[in-house]
């Protein structure tokens, strides 16, 4: 393959890996889910911004599993 060729696969690769994780993002955000991901090593829970629109943040405190509790 010719490295124009392999740079064009990457960006397609890399654009599918994007909207997968956007769709995902979507998904946990309409089922009032939170997703947990490795960050630096680290394990995070990242709770989508759907909740804020609803008015529970305020609530929460920032906490997602405040946030979780909340939504029951």
């Amino acid at each position: 393959m010719k490295e124009k060729e392999i740079l064009e696969m990457q960006r397609l690769i890399d654009e599918g890996v994007r909207r997968a994780q956007i769709r995902l993002w979507q998904r946990a955000g309409a089922a009032n889910q939170s997703l947990v991901v490795c960050r630096n090593g680290k394990i995070v829970e990242m709770v989508p911004e759907v909740e804020v629109e609803q008015g529970l943040a305020d609530s929460s405190c920032g906490d997602p599993l405040a946030r979780r509790r909340a939504l029951r």
